[in-house]
């Protein structure tokens, strides 16, 4: 499924916001590449590695941020972005920049469903804590 951004994902934080836009795109790269028949090569191998780039990036912005506005979603965020560190590692290591037409689509798959679970049930949070406290 193509990721679309939509304004109910904003966390309240623009760097954030388009770190996980990014973070789309490069998801609707690969899954172009997919459904091309492209499951291995220089350009899989290209945009496998700014995954792992951006992720890395964004997972300490995100726990920083959170960590400096004291959201209560912080410790459960840090939890789940190792959690996904973990799975993509293990894809890396398995494949040793060679995934099987399977092992890219589960992870493809996988990676899309946590990203949306994760922007929409959980960085959202992150809202409550960089709005001013209303007023009356």
């Amino acid at each position: 499924m193509t990721l679309t951004w939509k304004p109910n994902y904003t966390t309240g934080d623009g760097t954030l916001d388009e770190q996980h836009r990014r973070l789309f795109d490069l998801f609707n790269r690969l899954e172009a590449l997919i459904e091309n028949g492209v499951y291995d090569g220089p350009d899989v191998r290209a945009v496998m590695d700014l995954v792992g780039a951006e992720l890395r990036e964004h997972f300490r912005c995100e726990e920083g941020c959170m960590s400096r506005r004291r959201c209560p979603m912080a410790d459960k965020n840090k939890q789940e972005h190792d959690r996904f560190l973990a799975m993509y590692q293990r894809f890396e290591s398995g494949h040793a920049g060679h995934p099987s037409p399977d092992a890219l689509t589960t992870f493809h798959r996988e990676a899309e469903w946590w990203l949306l679970e994760h922007v929409c049930f959980v960085d959202i949070h992150l809202r409550s804590c960089t709005r001013p406290p209303s007023a009356g």
